[in-house]
């Protein structure tokens, strides 16, 4: 007898004639013939779960009620079409993996407001904080609207407001930093890291940063690239420390971070390979630079507003006289000096000098921003 062939969507597993491969299977009626692709496996099991990913992830969705559509499709829909190039892939993946590990097969219009509540309530039993949940839940949201703006489902989802967690309270200590640059082999790391420290930017503002942002004669980096719109997370212009002078001067045009000529999206994997040989704990990330510079100003005594307008959080007058505060010779002059103090106490707690390793080797390779490197 026949084994019953399995079908998900419109799609069915099938053999081509004298091959073991699995394929998916369709009939086209446009052409009116059944086609086959490859699924690359002899594995029934492995096929099963090929077929269901692709038809997850590729089956068109045009304005479908959202009762129709599994709220696991339009995350996993969500992460490869547009989630996989943002910054903090990784972390939004790992959300979107702990939202589905603990909710059923619902739909996107069964994730209720009851029903996130119930999920409010199992992260906690499994002992997660309520800023992890807040970040699952957003994720979730993030997920459903970009599949109502897409078109692919006719309208979104109320979700629930979940309170805010604890900040990170995680410092670095200048030992630590020192050890993590000892541990920063390439150029492009070590070009990042220094920027880190440097401006106590967002690491995704430094990943952006071109050389024309860099003005050595005034002294200023302006974190803002043309043309870009500012947000909440807004980008300030920082004063120049003079430890990262010979980085920039380096650098004849193009992004200050590259690697191979070429600008970098994320910089995950040699951060990782860093902090491993570095010994530090892996809830180190780069963000964690930017708590602690900002930590160690306050605890040198550097006045609240310089470090504000260091972090990009507020400056008095914004749309009037203060735009044009960055031009005075003092413009945050006390963290600049600071900021100094803390690379030169770095140099001395590592093997290899900031200063002295700080000349990125040019590469004659022309920058072309629409072939961004993923992960280096």
């Amino acid at each position: 007898m026949q084994a019953e062939r399995y079908e998900i969507g419109g799609y069915w597993l099938s053999k081509r004639d004298n091959s073991p491969v699995w394929c998916r299977t369709w009939f086209d009626k446009d052409a009116r013939q059944t086609r086959r692709a490859s699924l690359g496996t002899e594995s029934l099991e492995e096929a099963k779960i090929r077929l269901a990913e692709w038809v997850t992830l590729n089956v068109t969705l045009r304005q479908e009620e959202p009762r129709d559509v599994p709220l696991a499709t339009v995350c996993m829909r969500y992460f490869e079409k547009h989630g996989r190039d943002i910054v903090g892939s990784g972390t939004q993946r790992r959300n979107l993996e702990l939202l589905l590990e603990r909710i059923p097969e619902f739909s996107v219009a069964e994730f209720t407001l009851e029903k996130q509540q119930q999920f409010v309530r199992v992260m906690k039993a499994d002992g997660y904080q309520s800023g992890t949940t807040k970040r699952v839940l957003g994720a979730a949201k993030a997920a459903v609207n970009w599949a109502w703006k897409n078109g692919l489902i006719k309208s979104p989802i109320p979700f629930l407001s979940v309170q805010d967690g604890q900040p990170r309270e995680r410092v670095m200590t200048i030992r630590e930093m020192a050890s993590l640059w000892d541990a920063a082999e390439s150029d492009h790391l070590r070009a990042f890291l220094a920027l880190l420290i440097g401006t106590a930017s967002r690491p995704e503002a430094l990943l952006e940063l071109t050389r024309p942002q860099c003005d050595l004669n005034r002294k200023l980096i302006d974190l803002n690239p043309p043309g870009r719109q500012q947000t909440k997370k807004r980008r300030p212009v920082v004063a120049m420390p003079e430890f990262l002078r010979p980085l920039i001067q380096s650098i004849p045009a193009g992004h200050i971070v590259t690697y191979r000529g070429e600008p970098l999206q994320k910089i995950n994997a040699c951060w990782r390979n860093a902090r491993k040989a570095a010994r530090l704990s892996d809830d180190i990330v780069p963000t964690t630079i930017r708590h602690t510079i900002a930590t160690e100003l306050r605890s040198r005594g550097v006045a609240e507003l310089e470090i504000a307008g260091l972090l990009g959080h507020v400056m008095p007058n914004i749309r009037t006289t203060g735009r044009y505060a960055k031009y005075a010779p003092d413009y945050l002059s006390q963290a600049r000096q600071a900021i100094d103090d803390i690379a030169c106490e770095i140099d001395r707690a590592a093997t290899r000098s900031i200063r002295e390793n700080l000349i990125v080797r040019a590469i004659c390779v022309p920058v072309q921003d629409e072939r961004l490197v993923k992960n280096r």
